[in-house]
């Protein structure tokens, strides 16, 4: 079979097809792009050829203009006619995404017209909360490890939207904060989305706009959510429903500044909302992951709000049950072994392999030289290179991969932005997901709930929502 060609990029794979891209595109002028307008056009010049057909295609012009999304089906029309969809969506900066999608189903020349190959588009939607005590950019960097995690996965960028929770009084205007979460995701080729409360949330979940306007959810359908934030359950760590607590103690400052307004009354997305979801929006095989605590845990009428959510939106959920989610080693290194000391208070909360690592590179760093020198005797001069990487990696003490990796990621946080402000997060994230928390820690919880399950359990749809009552 030949190559197909046509505007757009290259190395694409349509729904299992391999094609090859080439062409040009219509440039987009200077004045249309200030007003947030994308155009396509794809007429008789653009040099189409289909060898799938099996007559030479024609291709209809179209052109359209939209402030928010701009769709062009290429209709290459003969006695087996098959249809290409072209999605072009504006970026939170005025880029502009384009997705291909051709669904090679044969319908008739007649019915050309009628819709038929509308493929249906997903999207990855991965969520920060607000970390409004200690290191504020806890919910920012675990988010961007799993975005991260996804793209190496071969998620395609494009299709990824991450929904940061902001607010006056933990990313400050001055600090210019949402600026770098934005250049962050243009950096990644990602989607961003600025949430202020729990209205725009579940506007975007049903809708993919934060007014609840619109019919984009129509044609892109949610297939992974994951959350990162707070999470309280009633029994156990207080509010009054169990929920995703995405503005956890914003109301402590709001009374420490002399004010009472309810910001988390406002932003915390609680289990009676689930009720407001759509259905329709989500991908029948859904996967959400929880990173919240006790997300998965039992209220008092024995509903667990990780069974009532999969119950309404389909799919599989994990989260948290019977447990706190510990984020403390959300930068530890855990390859070389997978254990970490978590005592009371948090100087002494360490991983194995950290402290395997540090004393691996003080030994490292006195001896790397002296070793380079020793072994460039023994093979030459003229390979000292090569001494140098086994003086390296191989005889003093090598420190692991992800100890090296943590040491770039460092240098990440301490880079300036354009303002001369610390950036304060890693664009890859942090190295770890959260784990379940210490035994000691949990000890109420563990009680108040045995016997049943703790963990990061997975949570399938069934009648009723499980749990038992306390």
């Amino acid at each position: 079979m030949g190559k197909t060609y046509f505007s757009l990029s290259d190395n694409l794979n349509f729904n299992g097809k391999a094609i090859k891209i080439k062409a040009n595109s219509t440039e987009i002028s200077a004045k249309e792009e200030r007003k947030g307008r994308a155009y396509f056009n794809a007429d008789f010049q653009s040099q189409i050829y289909q060898s799938i057909l099996a007559s030479q295609p024609q291709v209809v012009r179209v052109k359209s203009d939209s402030m928010i999304r701009t769709e062009t089906d290429l209709r290459f029309l003969n006695s087996s006619a098959q249809v290409g969809r072209i999605a072009i969506e504006t970026g939170e900066n005025g880029g502009y995404f384009v997705k291909t999608n051709v669904a090679l189903n044969k319908v008739t020349t007649g019915a050309v017209y009628m819709g038929s190959a509308q493929a249906e588009e997903k999207e990855w939607i991965v969520v920060s909360g607000l970390q409004v005590e200690g290191f504020k950019y806890q919910f920012i960097e675990t988010a961007l490890h799993d975005i991260d995690n996804l793209m190496i996965e071969g998620v395609d960028p494009a299709n990824i939207t991450w929904l940061v929770f902001v607010h006056n009084h933990v990313y400050i205007p001055d600090d210019h904060d949402r600026e770098r979460f934005s250049k962050t995701a243009e950096n990644l080729g990602i989607k961003i989305q600025f949430i202020e409360n729990r209205t725009e949330f579940i506007h975007y979940i049903n809708t993919k706009a934060q007014d609840g306007s619109g019919t984009l959810r129509e044609k892109t359908k949610i297939k992974y959510l994951s959350v990162f934030a707070h999470g309280q359950t009633p029994i156990f760590t207080g509010g009054d429903e169990t929920q995703l607590s995405f503005a956890y103690d914003l109301n402590e400052i709001e009374k420490r500044e002399g004010r009472n307004t309810d910001w988390e009354g406002m932003i915390n997305f609680r289990t009676p909302e689930i009720e407001e979801l759509e259905e329709k929006a989500f991908c029948s095989d859904v996967v959400t992951r929880f990173y919240t605590c006790n997300t998965g845990t039992a209220d008092r009428k024995g509903e667990r709000f990780a069974q009532k959510w999969v119950n309404k939106v389909g799919g599989v959920a994990f989260a948290f049950q019977n447990a706190r989610s510990n984020y403390i080693f959300m930068n530890a290194t855990m390859d070389e072994i997978n254990a970490a000391f978590n005592f009371p208070g948090k100087f002494f909360d360490t991983s194995v392999s950290d402290i395997i690592n540090w004393a691996r590179g003080i030994y490292h760093d006195n001896l790397e030289g002296i070793s380079t020198e020793l072994i460039t005797l023994i093979i030459g001069e003229n390979d000292r290179e090569t001494a140098k990487y086994i003086a390296e990696n191989i005889v003093v003490y090598p420190v692991s991969e992800e100890w090296k990796i943590k040491r770039e990621r460092k240098k990440d946080r301490d880079r300036k932005d354009e303002h001369g402000n610390r950036y304060g997060y890693s664009d890859k994230g942090c190295l770890q997901y959260p784990m379940v928390n210490n035994v000691a820690d949990d000890l109420l919880i563990i009680l108040g709930t045995w016997p049943d399950k703790r963990g990061f359990l997975k949570y399938e749809r069934i009648p009723g929502g499980g749990g038992r009552k306390f």
